[in-house]
């Protein structure tokens, strides 16, 4: 038994390493690592990573829609899990309210406190509004984050909500500095 002591060690560190590996927050999720920035916006990985299933591959794509106007898909494996939009828009604009269709469409609307001005978190998205100055002229940022896909993560209803508002206040002046109408 003299000559089984390496294999024992040998498969002592493999064991040791695969549950070292699925152990703590890594800034991980999956075999990717969650960035620090989502389409040229800086995010703090650990508000991200939530929001993201585990996977293989991660990869964001950016459109700038013109007039103040910028979205961004974020992928896991080639399947929209994230979408983030971010309008520069008039003052005035009720872009944040228990009414709006699109956050009912996205289930149960709270208002919450954290992010811009005015926030909401609902059951599959969040939506913040802040008065800014861009172009030296008084304006209003929103900013949308939205779960896409079948299989939303966290799974539970609270933590989602929970995430989302964290991911919110984290994302959100980042993404009106990106726009150049810091809130």
């Amino acid at each position: 038994m003299i000559g089984s002591r390496p294999l024992v060690t040998a498969v002592a560190a493999a064991v040791l390493a695969v549950t070292a590996s699925g152990c703590g927050d890594s800034g991980d999720s999956g075999d990717y690592a969650v960035p620090g920035t989502v389409c040229d916006v800086p995010v703090d990985p650990d508000a991200l990573s939530p929001l993201l299933p585990d996977g293989g591959k991660l990869t964001d794509s950016r459109t700038d829609k013109g007039r103040g106007s910028v979205s961004c898909r974020v992928s896991v494996d080639d399947s929209l899990v994230l979408y983030l939009a971010g309008d520069v828009t008039d003052p005035g604009t009720d872009a944040v309210s228990l009414e709006d269709r699109g956050l009912v469409r996205l289930g149960d609307p709270a208002l919450v406190e954290g992010a811009g001005d005015t926030a909401a978190v609902a059951d599959g998205g969040a939506k913040a509004m802040a008065r800014c100055t861009a172009g030296g002229e008084p304006r209003e940022f929103v900013g949308l984050v939205q779960l896409e896909g079948e299989d939303p993560v966290p799974t539970g209803t609270d933590e989602r909500r929970d995430a989302l508002a964290a991911f919110l206040k984290s994302w959100f002046p980042a993404a009106a500095e990106a726009q150049g109408c810091p809130a």
